[in-house]
């Protein structure tokens, strides 16, 4: 399946209309999204907002319901758990990634 233009522009009004920064809530504009790709049901974009530069990578269901057969290693019970857990945050993932900065300078001292 290839993304048609129509529905390109679609989708880029879509992410303009929706989404804002999570750092600084500015609406994006045109020239912040970029379209880096699909793959089966889902696009994948670059959000780059003017205000503060924050990059954000996104995917972004196709059809608006994403792929029912996804591929995964989790087991079942895995699944429906993390499931009702909702979608990760912009702050757990600044988080994590601090943690992790710590961690590997961590192990780089010893």
């Amino acid at each position: 399946m290839s993304m048609q233009p129509r529905y390109l522009q679609e989708l880029i009004k879509n992410l303009q209309e929706f989404y804002k920064c999570p750092s600084c809530e500015t609406n994006y504009h045109f020239d912040d999204i970029r379209f880096l790709g699909e793959i089966d049901l889902y696009c994948f974009v670059q959000l780059s907002c003017h205000s503060c530069s924050l990059p954000v990578l996104a995917t972004v269901s196709v059809n608006g319901k994403g792929n029912a057969k996804h591929k995964t290693d989790l087991k079942q019970n895995e699944e429906a758990k993390f499931a009702t857990k909702g979608a990760i945050s912009a702050g757990e993932i600044a988080e994590f990634h601090r943690w992790v900065s710590k961690a590997r300078s961590f192990s780089k001292r010893k």
